[in-house]
């Protein structure tokens, strides 16, 4: 009889390559709706005590900022395959702007109705018009996110040049550590390892998240080189006998 203090779960078995890419994928996908979200209540929390004066109009001005440098510097003067995402974009945003157009429709309110109905509906209009200036923010942000989203896109190239590099330059430290007898230290490469994906969810969230327009390179550029720093160290402890 097997004692229960002897009993052994079964190892865990590690998702493949298409298991680890689809988790990827989808918590990628539920990073970028939450740094939506974040914008939209900066956007709303900035319109009730930073920018009250300017209202709905201040997240038309970042979308139009925005715009403008996607037309400028990446739509007017790229290769044909940016072109073609620039132009999606430009769609996507169109599509975005068409399905969260908000239009006032004032009840037709027959003068037999009862007064119940008429509190009903004038209460229902003073709602409305209280919040439509939320509905229409919250409107240009979800563009204005749709454009930095086709920024980062752009953007891919410096995060995989960074990684290229530090991963290059953290093997030729491999070797030199494993020729010279250095020691192993399974804890900085797991911790290297695990910071990767991070660097970049991290610029994604960050950028998104801004309530005002920024040059992307500014952002992205040091979360890219975080990255590379972290593809550096992890094959630099990689292990040196397999």
């Amino acid at each position: 009889m097997v004692k229960s203090s002897d009993y052994r779960p079964p190892p865990r078995k590690e998702p493949g390559l298409i298991g680890k890419t689809i988790s990827s994928t989808v918590a990628l996908i539920v990073w970028l709706v939450l740094s939506l979200l974040i914008s939209i209540i900066i956007e709303w929390i900035g319109m009730i005590w930073f920018w009250p004066e300017q209202g709905a109009d201040h997240a038309q001005t970042v979308l139009a900022s925005d715009q403008a440098y996607l037309d400028s510097q990446l739509y007017e003067h790229s290769l044909n395959t940016k072109h073609a995402v620039a132009e999606k974009a430009r769609n996507a945003v169109a599509w975005v702007k068409k399905q969260t157009t908000f239009n006032a429709k004032s009840p037709n309110i027959n003068a037999k109705s009862n007064k119940t109905m008429n509190s009903i509906s004038e209460w229902g209009s003073e709602s409305y018009r209280k919040a439509e200036p939320y509905l229409e923010a919250a409107s240009t942000v979800t563009q204005t996110f749709v454009i930095r989203l086709a920024l980062i896109v752009f953007s891919m190239p410096v995060f995989l040049l960074a990684g290229l590099i530090g991963a290059v330059d953290g093997l030729v430290e491999r070797d030199l550590r494993r020729w010279g007898g250095g020691r192993e230290s399974s804890n900085v490469f797991n911790l290297a390892k695990r910071s990767v994906v991070p660097a970049f969810v991290g610029a994604c969230v960050v950028y998104i998240s801004l309530p005002f327009s920024i040059d992307p390179i500014i952002i992205l550029l040091p979360f890219a080189l975080l990255l590379g720093l972290a593809m550096r160290v992890a094959f630099e402890r990689l292990k040196k006998y397999f």
